[in-house]
């Protein structure tokens, strides 16, 4: 017996896509300004949370210095955002429900240098072609202020209101003009909550402005205006959170960093927040978040750190217009936006820990304690670990990632001019296809870092010397020799790689015995690097315990 195909779809199910897509030419012709008006409005309107982001930015925009936001229901009942501002004249408010209409652009010049949050004057065309929305504003408290009622897009009513200099936006009933969209909002807590994550940005962007929001007739938060960016991760955050951040800022004469980065040892599975913002306006980017997570390295295995990052730049070099709601924008050259980030992070960490840890209380002999009763400034734990003494308690050095340190930014300069050493005894390494292909290829990049070797015969290769400093037996050079098959062909990477790899095999080992001397030297030569804080690989070299952190455990403070 046969088997039939069957169909996916009954055949009642095409005649009625027949019957609808009907063969019957029909011309092309332009909708109707009001369905116009409400596509445009779905483009910007998402769900509540936009109209609340659109109103904070029209309120900062006109200078406002006390912002309060109300809503219900999740905001799909109300959302009414009061402010200080300066206020639209009657004409300018008629106007500010019109299309295109806006304050800030004369030309087509100007899209390429807008500092305020944007040129949408249609920002509140759209919510008012979708709500039933009151507007009352005043230029002058000492002057009749105006109310305007917008219902569906259409001007119902404008008249005189009493009230002070500022205005307030009310929207009613967020699309009750289109019901499949409103029937799509979900729950009123999820709602509010992508509405306090908006309110939380602007009040982080703008801590000289106070925050006031309201939730169903319940206050839910109220910030007074703040004097930084600190104070209001303070008074939103959980403390210990904010502890454990560390504030930094990095200039370029193109682009500017200031953040909060956490500390890498406070990181953990989870986040509380990783928001970016740029010219203080809030965005989503994933370049900038993949460069801070670069900036960390391996030090976070697998962990995600907090983050808050401001990055101002001239607005010629930002395109805030490649999404609807400005929540995405593109900066001018990428690649140089990833890598500034990414650097800006390992040097603020490590300055971070270099202020935690002042390198001359490492090898300065009058900042060491000594103990009468051991013959040694420095000892060794589990012959892996360099433990020292000092005046604010005792510091433990990684002995292996301290060395690769070192080996690493030897090699790293040495490229202009190896410094080896000969081996009294010259290894030998048999290669197969793959590693002895790649040899091949690197066997002269690895002449100018250092390791002179040589074929012998076949695939058999004779090393000669290693890089000065570095302890290389057979092991190694045959481990080294494997591992360069897993280095990255990019060019712009690869010689980093090969240094990275000839100063993890070149370092002194785990479980290896260090006299003092060995170790007195190995810490002077950690402290005469560039980045002496954590090892190539982004791992950390150096741990710092007070005797402030040892009361504390041990209960007496």
């Amino acid at each position: 017996m046969g088997i039939r195909a069957v169909p996916v779809f009954p055949a009642v199910f095409w005649g009625v896509i027949r019957d609808k897509m009907s063969t019957k030419r029909r011309p092309v012709k332009l909708l109707p300004e009001e369905v116009v008006s409400r596509i445009a409005a779905g483009e910007v309107i998402l769900r509540p949370a936009s109209v609340v982001k659109e109103l904070i930015e029209n309120a900062l925009d006109a200078l406002a210095r006390q912002i309060k936001v109300e809503v219900k229901a999740g905001g799909k009942n109300l959302i009414r955002v009061v402010d200080d501002g300066i206020g639209m004249t009657r004409e300018d408010a008629r106007l500010a429900v019109a299309r295109y209409a806006t304050s800030k652009l004369e030309t087509v010049d100007d899209l390429a240098r807008i500092w305020s949050y944007g040129f949408r004057g249609e920002a509140l065309a759209a919510i008012a072609a979708v709500s039933r929305l009151t507007i009352e504003t005043n230029t002058d408290e000492t002057q009749p202020g105006t109310r305007l009622i917008v219902e569906g897009g259409e001007i119902k009513e404008i008249s005189e209101a009493v009230r002070a200099q500022g205005t307030t936006v009310t929207v009613r009933m967020l699309f009750f003009n289109l019901p499949v969209r409103r029937a799509f909002l979900r729950s009123e807590n999820y709602e509010f909550r992508l509405v306090a994550e908006v309110f939380r940005n602007y009040c982080l962007a703008f801590p000289q402005v106070g925050f006031e929001l309201l939730s169903n007739e319940r206050p839910v938060l109220k910030l007074p205006p703040g004097a930084s960016v600190k104070e209001r991760l303070e008074a939103l955050f959980d403390k210990s959170m904010v502890q454990g951040l560390v504030e930094f800022r990095i200039d370029n004469p193109s682009l500017s960093l200031y953040g909060f980065f956490a500390d890498p040892t406070q990181a953990r599975g989870f986040y509380e927040i990783q928001q970016v913002f740029f010219n203080r306006r809030p965005v989503r980017s994933q370049i900038v978040t993949r460069a801070v997570y670069d900036g960390y390295g391996p030090i976070l295995a697998n962990r995600n750190p907090d983050f808050v990052v401001f990055l101002e730049t001239d607005p010629s070099r930002l395109d805030v217009n490649i999404h609807p709601t400005k929540q995405e924008v593109r900066f001018t050259d990428e690649r140089f936006l990833f890598d500034f980030i990414s650097q800006a992070v390992r040097k603020g960490i490590g300055r971070h820990y270099q202020d935690k840890i002042p390198a001359g209380e490492f090898f300065q002999p009058e900042n060491l304690v000594r103990d009468e009763s051991t013959p040694s400034d420095f000892w060794q734990l589990h012959n892996s670990y360099i433990l020292a003494q000092v005046a604010s308690g005792y510091v433990i050095v990684d002995q292996h990632a301290a060395h690769e340190r070192i080996l690493y930014e030897q090699v790293r300069v040495q490229r202009q001019g190896p410094s080896s050493q000969g081996l009294l005894f010259p290894i030998t390494v048999d290669l197969n296809a793959e590693e002895f292909e790649v040899y091949e290829q690197m066997q002269e990049r690895l002449r100018a870092m250092g390791l002179e070797s040589k074929i012998f015969s076949g695939r058999t290769v004779v090393v000669d010397a290693v890089p000065a400093g570095s302890f290389m037996g057979k092991d190694e050079v045959r481990e080294l020799f494997s591992e360069l098959v897993q280095v990255s062909s990019d060019r712009a990477s690869i010689d980093d790689e090969i240094c990275k790899l000839i100063a993890c095999k070149g370092a002194v080992k785990a479980g290896q015995r260090l006299t003092t001397e060995e170790m007195q030297s190995l810490i002077n030569r950690l402290f005469a690097c560039q980045e002496p804080y954590f090892c190539p690989h982004g791992r950390p070299v150096i741990i710092r315990v007070t005797l402030e952190d040892l009361e504390r455990r041990f209960g007496r403070i």
